[in-house]
């Protein structure tokens, strides 16, 4: 009965929105669960939360054993690395670890076209130029030849992007990085716990990066984290969350770096402590319900669901749940994205739209703040045509949302509303 209301509330949306968002609010505080609310308390947040409020530490900058380097022990240990700094976001992540790296303004970063557009941002804030590269018609995920031809004498970095869980062609793209003498940063920042040759994602560049902000595996508000087997490079990376200070990690009073305030509070890792703890459990459901549908979804040709490079659907760990579209039916993603909203389901687009489609690069602004470089071969990329990527925007990809996975009545209303949209396919 509960479910059957979400249609109605959200028809509340356009004309009545303060209706709308007061129905929403009750509805997570009383309903959350059985809603399948993210994120949601995994462990003891509020307890751990209320110490840290309790004590006088609420800033990284002073003491020693604080709550975010128990954090940055237990995380390091989840991931299987040798070390792991928090810092204030996932944003902020990248830039640190291209400065770190010795990236500098002029060198190129390559990553896929339709990530999301804050990995280009970060690229740019950092002093670098992003380089899109295309996908992968078959993963959605970036396309190793792509990759190769996008490659210049510039080309100090590639990105490699777990999209929403799902695993990227780590072997692929690191043969790619080491022939072309490039770093490979790995971002993770939506695949916690995903699993890539027999490794958890963030484990196999040379550094991996993970966010805890808005739809992340876990979450903390915002807040971030880089993970590296160099322990040369953790030690610069804790400076440079210091505004570069090198009192703490080298014991002088210094600067060497270009570098940012990128410290995450003691609050915020109290939060993100305590998420880990309960994480390897909610993700065992999450994947239970992704299987159980995935297993519903077989009876429909011309959808499938997509993992990226994942060997079966236990890899993956689903921010959101990838379908493809055969593309044959003109419109049908559209007309299938409006039904299933009609229905209480939580749909988006497989990937985001594509980072050079946006006015920043689209009309040439860009320019402004990207000085250094060959400009003119920036300007053929960020006007060329990426057409799987566009593709797959368009008519090729859905998104299923997490909280279609997190209840039983929300996976019962996805199965039955699949059930109507796709028998009624010609």
């Amino acid at each position: 009965m509960l479910n059957a209301l979400v249609p109605l509330v959200q028809s509340l949306r356009g004309r009545f929105p303060s209706l709308y968002h007061l129905l929403a609010r009750m509805g997570k505080r009383f309903f959350g669960r059985r809603l399948g609310i993210y994120p949601r308390i995994l462990a003891n947040e509020i307890k751990a939360v209320t110490a840290v409020l309790e004590s006088s530490e609420w800033n990284m900058a002073y003491g020693r054993g604080l709550v975010h380097e128990r954090l940055e022990a237990e995380f390091a240990d989840y991931v299987g690395v040798s070390h792991a700094v928090a810092v204030s976001s996932g944003g902020m992540a990248i830039q640190m670890s291209l400065r770190a790296l010795g990236v500098a303004p002029g060198d190129e970063v390559i990553h896929q076209v339709d990530t999301c557009s804050a990995t280009a941002l970060a690229v740019m804030n950092a002093g670098a130029s992003p380089v899109f590269a295309d996908i992968s018609p078959g993963t959605f995920m970036l396309d190793p030849r792509a990759v190769s031809a996008s490659l210049g004498p510039s080309t100090k970095a590639i990105i490699a992007t777990h999209m929403w869980g799902n695993p990227e062609d780590m072997a692929s793209l690191r043969s790619i990085a080491r022939s072309a003498r490039v770093h490979l940063l790995e971002d993770a920042c939506l695949a916690l716990g995903a699993v890539v040759e027999n490794r958890s994602a963030g484990a196999l560049g040379d550094v991996g990066l993970f966010s805890f902000g808005c739809i992340k595996p876990i979450q903390g508000g915002e807040g971030g984290m880089i993970v590296t087997n160099d322990e040369g490079l953790a030690r610069e990376l804790r400076s440079m969350r210091h505004w570069g200070d090198r009192t703490i990690d080298f014991g002088v009073r210094d600067v060497t770096q270009l570098s940012w305030n990128g410290r995450m509070s003691e609050i915020v890792a109290a939060v993100v402590r305590e998420q880990l703890r309960g994480y390897p459990q909610h993700l065992a459901t999450l994947r239970s319900a992704v299987a159980d549908f995935a297993d519903h979804l077989k009876r429909f040709g011309g959808i499938r669901v997509v993992l990226g490079n994942a060997r079966h659907i236990g890899e993956p760990v689903y921010a959101q749940l990838v379908l493809g579209l055969d593309g044959e039916t003109p419109g049908e993603k559209a007309s299938m994205t409006e039904a299933l909203r009609g229905r209480g389901v939580q749909v988006w687009h497989a990937n985001f739209e594509l980072i050079n489609s946006l006015s920043l690069f689209r009309t040439g602004i860009w320019r402004k703040w990207l000085a250094a470089g060959d400009l003119d071969r920036l300007h053929r990329n960020y006007t060329a045509d990426f057409p799987q990527a566009r593709n797959v925007f368009l008519d090729g990809g859905l998104g299923l949302g997490k909280m279609n996975f997190l209840s039983a009545g929300n996976l019962k209303n996805l199965k039955t509303s699949f059930d109507a949209i796709l028998q009624k396919r010609p």
